[in-house]
Order: C-alpha cells, then sequence, then structure tokens
C-alpha cells in the first residue's frame, strides 16, 4: 500500500502562515505567522487546539525553531528581535529577547549544542541563551542569503553575493570559500555531511564534494528561480530536490556525475519542497492550491488540493508520521501518513 495523507486537525491563524517547525523528538511543533503570531501544539492534545505563544503585532515572523536537545525555541522576523522560549515544562514559558535592531535573515541551531547563530545583513552572532551570552560574532563581505550547519556541528556554511563561506565553529576566518560569479541564495548540507549544495541567482547548481574540495560540479537546468533545495536518499545515493518554475528537478549522483530528472505535477510555480529522507518519500506545494506527494523514484502518490489558500509553508515529523501544512489565509492543517 503507497504511504497516503489523511487530514487529522485543521487550525487557524489571522495571517500567512511563514513557517512551521517541529520539536526534535516530534512531540511538538509550532507555527508563525505574518502578523506575528506563534503557536504551539503537544501532539498529544490535539483536541485541546494550539496554544498561542506570541500574539499578533503586525510584525512578520519568518524564522522559527527549536534548538537540538528541543529545550528552546527561538522565533524572528521583522521587528528586529530574537524571542526565545523555554521548552522545559507543559508549555514553553517565554524566557527572553535579544535585540539585533534590524530584520533578521535568518536563525539556526547548532545541529548538538544548544547554541544559536543569527544572520543579519552581513553579520552572523552565535549566542547561549542559557547564559544569555554572545559566544562569538562573524562578518562576512555581503549581504548572508542562507545559513546552514554540517550536520556534526564541526562547520557553518554562509551564502551570500559571489559563493559560500565554510568556517570552522572554532575559528573566525574562513575554512574554506566556493567562490562564484553570482550570488548563492540557498544552501544544504546532505544528511551525512559529505556534500554541500548551493542554488544560484543564475539558476545554476553548484554541490562541493569535501573529499574533492578543489572540483565542484556547476550543474544547469533549472527551468526558473531555484527556490529552495532539500536532499532525499541514503547516503551511498544521494538525491538533491530542487523546486523551480513549475517543476521539481531532481537530482542523482550517478557514479561520478549528477544526473537530472524533471518532475511536472504543478501547474503553478512550485514554492517549496521538503524530503521525508527515512520513508523516501517527499512533498511540493506551489501557487496552484495543491500540495503534491511524491515517492523516491519521482511518482506521484498523492495530489492535496487547498481550499482555503496557497500553501505557504510544510514541515515533516522527524519519524515521517505526521506533515504539518500552512497556507496563505493562515489556516494550518495536521495530517497523518500513514502506509
Amino acid at each position: 500500500m503507497a504511504d497516503k495523507l489523511q487530514s487529522q486537525w485543521q487550525g487557524q491563524s489571522s495571517d500567512l502562515i511563514t513557517e512551521l517547525a517541529w520539536s526534535p523528538d516530534g512531540s511538538s511543533w509550532a507555527a508563525s505567522s505574518a502578523a506575528g503570531e506563534i503557536v504551539w501544539m503537544n501532539l498529544q492534545e490535539q483536541p485541546r487546539g494550539a496554544v498561542q505563544l506570541q500574539a499578533a503585532s503586525g510584525e512578520s515572523i519568518d524564522s522559527i525553531s527549536f534548538s537540538a536537545d528541543g529545550g528552546w525555541l527561538a522565533a524572528s522576523g521583522q521587528s528586529g528581535s530574537v524571542y526565545l522560549w523555554d521548552c522545559a515544562g507543559t508549555i514553553p514559558q517565554f524566557s527572553q529577547t535579544i535585540e539585533v535592531q534590524t530584520w533578521t535573515s535568518k536563525l539556526i541551531w547548532h545541529p548538538t549544542l544548544p547554541q544559536l547563530a543569527i544572520a543579519y545583513n552581513n553579520q552572523i552572532d552565535q549566542w547561549d541563551p542559557a547564559t544569555a551570552q554572545l559566544l562569538s560574532t562573524w562578518s562576512a563581505k555581503y549581504a548572508i542569503g542562507d545559513l546552514a550547519w554540517h550536520p556534526i556541528g564541526e562547520y557553518l556554511a554562509i551564502a551570500s553575493n559571489k559563493g559560500v563561506e565554510i568556517r570552522s565553529n572554532r575559528e573566525a576566518l574562513p575554512h574554506q570559500r566556493l567562490s562564484l560569479d553570482t550570488a548563492s541564495l540557498h544552501i544544504a548540507w546532505s544528511p551525512d555531511g559529505r556534500y554541500l549544495a548551493a542554488g544560484n541567482f543564475d539558476r545554476s547548481l553548484t554541490i562541493l564534494d569535501l573529499q574533492q574540495p578543489t572540483d565542484p560540479w556547476t550543474l544547469q537546468g533549472c527551468p526558473g528561480k531555484i527556490r529552495k533545495l532539500d536532499w532525499l536518499g541514503t547516503d551511498a545515493q544521494p538525491c538533491l530536490l530542487v523546486p523551480t518554475g513549475a517543476a521539481i528537478v531532481q537530482w542523482s549522483l550517478k557514479g561520478s556525475e549528477w544526473a537530472g530528472q524533471l518532475l511536472e505535477g504543478h501547474e503553478g510555480t512550485v514554492t517549496t519542497v521538503v524530503a521525508c529522507g527515512d520513508r523516501q518519500i517527499f512533498v511540493s506545494a506551489a501557487t496552484d492550491n495543491y500540495a503534491c506527494l511524491w515517492s523516491a523514484a519521482g511518482e506521484t502518490l498523492q495530489i492535496i488540493p487547498s481550499q482555503i489558500g496557497e500553501f505557504t509553508a510544510l514541515a515533516w515529523h522527524p519519524a515521517g508520521l505526521w506533515l504539518l501544512t500552512g497556507t496563505r489565509t493562515g489556516a494550518i492543517e495536521l495530517w497523518h501518513c500513514s502506509a
């Protein structure tokens, strides 16, 4: 029997859902909106609904994320503040605010330590929320487009104009630089940390193999703007998913070269794709008000129409048991993934 998504719960915020996040153990989730709302739910308490952690302020929350140990929830966006909740109790309790005085482009937790990296303009601050201590400040030459921690936390990749910097977590100077003639918009490490992919402004992809760092691949063939990157597949057979235009390009490493497969199932622009690696499935969303569930072979398993606005955010449960979706009209829906 094929994997299939079945709706289990629905909720509503007052504005577009900007981001969704699961706690690392999959026991709870959080959502943010363009109006500044933040809601949280314990998965075992669906009938009680979601708890509002922050009311609408009129200033968008664009990044929301749990720390690797699940002890903290961080959110940031238009206000120039980073908000932190302590998740040690039954319900997250507001803990502190970190002021950066400008719209934060990205925040990301270290993959093994409760340390938070905050990107704004061309600067990255790394904080320890338990002590409210600023641990380090790094500067890039250009405005930062994206951040990605290496899976073991040794390196932080920083995407900006003219390429990607890879910095050691223990050193101020770049460990390595991937120089390009264009801006890198999105970056993502493969699950085993061997490959780093960069999606670029000129619609090209650059993939760096850390075992052969002097000879990166440059891939062409994306029909539109690259809107996200996500990895699917095992360490032995890495596969990169790239939403671009009205399609998804699925790049697979075959021998020493990458082969691209164009997946067409949407009528509108594909805005996001999220892989569920353990189950070898992934889901995409587009401006056509549909989400599609795909197999690793590129087969469409299910088409999900939205009756309440375009899907704007997707997030898989860590074990692949549930999928969260958010829409332009502020609807949040929880789907169970059965096989």
